[in-house]
């Protein structure tokens, strides 16, 4: 074999641990310093129903109170 064959070996092995830490730093990265506080479920379901989270957040304060979900009339 040539020594032209050859030559391209190192390029190729420096090219995989390239790619191989750029898979691990798209994959590893998000999970590290995740220390986000999870929502309040009452809070959660308000925002996910589309209510304005200054409301909510009125609410919070001590303005207009808001019924809990149990306490909820239910439409038959």
């Amino acid at each position: 074999m040539s020594p032209v064959a050859f030559d391209f070996v190192p390029w190729l092995g420096g090219l995989c641990a390239l790619l191989v830490a750029a898979l691990a730093l798209v994959v590893i990265a998000p999970w590290r310093g995740r220390d986000d506080a999870a929502l309040d479920p009452e809070i959660e379901a308000r925002l996910l129903l589309g209510e304005d989270p200054e409301e909510i957040q009125r609410d919070l304060d001590g303005g207009t109170p808001t019924a809990p979900v149990a306490d909820l009339p239910i439409d038959e």
